[in-house]
């Protein structure tokens, strides 16, 4: 048995290829993400309108996201869905802060029986009543699992203290409030926002020009008379409040949030403030990872993420841990966050950091799938085709000096948020 270490290798020279939109005769953008050898697709068609502009009603474009298969003006429930079983495809739909796409799985071969039903989907949905509510009803008992997660309530609980009380998303989501969603408000929602002025469409997978075109005669012919829809304007301002516990006493475990503002996407710090994050907690090799769980087996997993909307950005630690260790784990961060701005990361921790977000970069782009998925960001988050490259190209020319005055600037003791939720021993 040979017992010799394979050889590693640096990753050599790559850039990613994101695809020009084609212009459909209604002025939509058609992104095409071609590359595969199996016959099937995915198609996302995405419209202006999240979680924000449905507010104050914030689960309106959730409801409406999952209510499209639920009947048109020519098809029921069951239609749909046979429609779908039949042909071995399936749809779905996902709402983030300021957008929500509905997606049709579908073989190549059935995608004329298939692209239909989902353009009847968007285009005239009925939200039939008695289909609303067997949802409303199942969307109370879900909330009401949430409520008893440290998790759910950690996450609510920082969105308040972080941000302020009037922020959309920060509060746990009450029976209340769902009962007072009702098929009109859907409706409503709907008429606003799901136009053409608001869409973008992208197809990926083994496609040819045949899909190409019924696509662009499914969403790209209907007039976009309507103004595209403005964003909804939110409040980031940070509160005053730093930490925060939400009692749970029948809490198993607790759950731990930690955040710290930080930049959005489109800013020159972005790329080296993301490696810095990746450093700390972004893979399992990163040091709270190493410390927390290898050396002192105080939670089972930790991690750090660069997240953000189209607005900002922010700094996510999370974890969850036996009650007992809670304490320990939010001053190891702490000490953590404070050796990235007194020390330089050693070339060696560097060269793991960039390998592994090299690594991931060519992962989240290696199936037609995968950059279909990128090439909406890039629509959404407002950046630019050439933008993974020059993430790729920053990787490689950081230097451990460059992290330190990221750290420096935005790793700031003083600007942390806690919060706890559970028990704290």
């Amino acid at each position: 048995m040979n017992k010799q270490r394979p050889a590693i290798y640096p990753f050599k020279e790559f850039s990613i290829d994101y695809p020009e939109p084609i212009i459909m005769p209604n002025g939509v953008r058609l992104y095409v993400a071609a590359g595969g050898e199996q016959e099937v697709n995915r198609l996302d068609v995405i419209h202006r309108g999240g979680s924000f502009e449905a507010a104050p009603h914030r689960l309106v474009a959730q409801f409406v996201a999952s209510q499209l298969s639920q009947g048109t003006g020519g098809r029921s429930s069951q239609d749909i869905a046979e429609c779908f079983d039949y042909n071995g495809a399936w749809s779905n739909g996902r709402v983030a802060y300021h957008h929500t796409t509905v997606s049709l799985n579908s073989l190549n071969r059935c995608f004329d029986k298939t692209l239909p039903v989902v353009r009847d989907m968007i285009f005239d949905p009925v939200f039939p009543q008695r289909e609303f509510e067997v949802f409303r009803n199942r969307s109370i008992a879900s909330f009401q699992v949430s409520r008893q997660r440290v998790k759910y309530m950690a996450g609510m609980e920082m969105a308040r203290i972080f941000f302020n009380d009037d922020y959309p998303l920060a509060s746990p989501v009450t029976d209340e409030e769902i009962l007072a969603v009702n098929t009109e408000l859907l409706k409503q929602f709907h008429r606003k926002y799901f136009h053409a002025a608001n869409r973008m469409v992208v197809l990926s997978g083994g496609v040819s020009q045949r899909e190409i075109d019924m696509v662009t005669e499914a969403f790209g012919q209907d007039a976009a008379t309507e103004p595209v829809s403005p964003y909804a304007e939110v409040n980031h301002r940070h509160s005053d409040c730093h930490f925060s516990f939400v009692e749970m006493n029948n809490a198993v475990q607790s759950a731990i949030q930690i955040q710290l503002p930080a930049v959005k996407r489109t800013h020159p710090d972005y790329f080296n403030l993301r490696i810095l994050v990746t450093a700390l907690g972004g893979y399992f090799g990163a040091r709270l990872m190493t410390n927390l769980r290898e050396e002192k087996g105080y939670t089972y997993g930790i991690y750090a993420s660069l997240l953000g909307t189209l607005e900002t950005g922010y700094v996510s630690i999370s974890t969850e841990c036996d009650c007992a260790y809670t304490e320990a784990i939010i001053d190891e961060v702490k000490k953590e966050i404070e050796l990235l701005r007194n020390e330089p990361l050693s070339q060696h921790e560097l060269e793991l950091v960039k390998s592994n977000m090299l690594g991931d970069l060519v992962k989240n782009n290696d199936t037609p799938f995968n950059m279909a998925n990128n090439v909406g960001g890039m629509e959404l988050y407002g950046i630019y085709p050439q933008y993974f490259n020059d993430h790729i190209a920053a990787i490689r020319a950081v230097t451990p000096e460059a992290l330190l005055d990221v750290a420096r600037r935005y790793f700031i003791p003083d600007e942390l948020y806690v919060v706890v939720a559970g028990r704290m021993k």
